[in-house]
């Protein structure tokens, strides 16, 4: 995935859409972006996959 459109991705889910926690790693949530792979999690359950 190119650099821009992952930034654009993380601003839009910096926070998670269901509780407002804006934190990964440490049992907070995953942050992962591999080649076509965009993948933000949350502790409270909240998740999206976006695949280009």
């Amino acid at each position: 995935m190119n650099a821009t459109r992952t930034m654009q991705l993380m601003k839009e889910y910096e926070v998670c859409q269901k509780c407002g926690n804006g934190h990964v790693g440490n049992g907070e949530g995953k942050l992962i972006v591999e080649d076509t792979t965009f993948h933000r999690s949350c502790k409270c359950g909240w998740e999206v996959t976006i695949e280009e």
